[in-house]
């Protein structure tokens, strides 16, 4: 294909909405339908493919290729390491970062964008991490445990060097990149999309001779113990981080991290948590609320029971009440929370006497009387 840029008429500094307007001035003007020529409105289409397209355009930019077409007559793959030394000050190949659809290019914060097999024979830094959420307890986010936590992995296959054989070759199907490109028609438009090569597994590698242990594999399966540290007073969505402990992959230089995710376990009704404080409820009588209570609270986290004592006066619906350093552990402070206790009073059911009792507590309080214009109250 000529120039993309020289066929829509355009300049490499065209925003996405000049590039799409040149497409469809070209478009209708060249159209087979209006009597234009056929192979030019295909060169048409096949241009604005790759400029509406970021990663290809990117690709196009760096490179001078359209994405999935071979180098022209008489050139040779372009030598990256140094065509990138010389722009950016330095030798050897930039970082690859896997997360960028294909193979993103990430060079001291300037992302380059996924650049499909552009990058033959150079892998990305790392594999992506795995996140996986744990249950912890309670009292274990009390207290702080230690679990060793079973996994199993696959590591690099120590008999081939992780190359799945002796002999191995440049993938037939994909030409060594580890991705093809695959064209849809879709009316009088071609379009093009990038997929990973099902042939190789995106390795861009064919392997002559596997290896008996790993089967060609590149890897084999082995079980990792992990030691995983609860400390005290951690909380919901803590992150535990252990480096490179992801499987390996012939494909990744490095493996990724597995990121443990701190959740809550269930727990029974009687605590909730709020930062480093535990909340709960208690509920009392007309006459603990007004004369003193005391509560055995077993369920305490610490795993001691809490005996709380109350004889500070009366207490209203809803007073909250608390008992200091009886809550979590403070991580940023080195103590310890409060437990808060709301108070819920119980509807008291008096007898006769009882009421009688207490109209000589209150002498000043009045029997309510009922006038004709009265609204009489019901339950």
């Amino acid at each position: 294909m000529s120039d993309p840029y020289s066929l829509l008429g355009v300049n490499k500094s065209a925003s996405a909405d000049d590039i799409k307007k040149a497409y469809r001035k070209s478009a209708l003007k060249h159209h087979p339908d209006h009597g234009g020529d056929k192979e030019k409105f295909q060169a048409m289409q096949s241009a604005y493919d790759v400029l509406s397209d970021p990663e290809k355009r990117s690709y196009y930019d760096a490179t001078g290729q359209i994405p999935g077409e071979g180098p022209g007559p008489g050139q040779g793959a372009p030598d990256l390491s140094a065509m990138f030394g010389s722009l950016f000050g330095g030798g050897g190949m930039p970082f690859f970062n896997p997360g960028m659809g294909g193979m993103g290019m990430n060079m001291g914060g300037m992302n380059m964008g996924g650049m499909g097999g552009m990058g033959q024979g150079v892998k990305p830094a790392r594999g992506p991490n795995k996140i996986h959420e744990i249950g912890v307890s309670l009292a274990d986010l009390y207290k702080g445990k230690t679990v060793k936590l079973k996994m199993k992995r696959d590591i690099l296959c120590t008999s081939c060097s992780g190359k799945g054989g002796s002999r191995v070759e440049d993938c037939n199907a994909c030409g060594g990149r580890g991705v093809r490109m695959r064209g849809q028609q879709m009316g009088p438009i071609m379009t093009m999309t990038q997929e990973p090569c099902p042939t190789c597994r995106q390795t861009g590698k064919r392997i002559l001779d596997p290896c008996g242990p790993c089967a060609g594999k590149c890897v084999v399966e082995r079980e990792s113990i992990l030691d995983v540290i609860i400390e005290p007073g951690m909380q919901e969505g803590d992150r535990l981080t252990f480096a490179g402990q992801c499987s390996a992959s012939p494909q990744f230089e490095q493996p990724g991290d597995v990121i443990l995710v701190i959740r809550s376990a269930p727990e029974p009704e009687v605590w909730q948590r709020q930062g480093s404080d535990l909340l709960c409820e208690i509920r009392l009588t007309l006459a603990e609320s007004l004369l003193g209570w005391e509560r055995r609270l077993e369920s305490h986290p610490s795993g001691k029971p809490l005996h709380i004592v109350w004889s500070g006066g009366p207490l209203r619906e809803g007073d909250v009440v608390r008992a200091t350093a009886w809550g979590m552990p403070n991580r940023s402070t080195g103590g310890f929370g409060n437990v808060r206790m709301t108070c819920r009073i119980d509807a008291a059911t008096l007898t006769a006497d009882q009421i009688e009792e207490l109209r000589k507590v209150w002498p000043d309080w009045t029997t309510p009387t009922t006038a004709e214009d009265s609204v009489v109250a019901n339950r």
